[in-house]
């Protein structure tokens, strides 16, 4: 049977007025980056996007360098994405 590798990533709140979403900041998108390279299978574990503070274009504004920098480093990679 084969190994696959699923890299597991929750509560991300991307596009949060506060700031408190973190990989908004380049700096921590470039150290998680490489660790997400070769997974067989990103997932994204609830609440991905924080949509309560701001208008929805704003909020995908935000979150884009993030699956800009996913695509990138994870390009064959399987997304799966999780409701929260």
């Amino acid at each position: 049977m084969p190994l696959v590798r699923t890299a597991i990533i929750s509560d991300l709140h991307l596009g949060a007025a506060s700031g408190a979403d973190l990989l908004r900041r380049r700096a921590l998108r470039e150290r998680l980056m490489p660790m997400l390279a070769g997974a067989d299978r990103i997932v994204l574990l609830g609440d991905v996007l924080e949509m309560r503070d701001r208008p929805l274009a704003e909020v995908l504004a935000a979150a884009r360098p993030f699956f800009e920098d996913l695509r990138e480093a994870a390009p064959d990679s399987e997304l799966v994405t999780v409701p929260g």
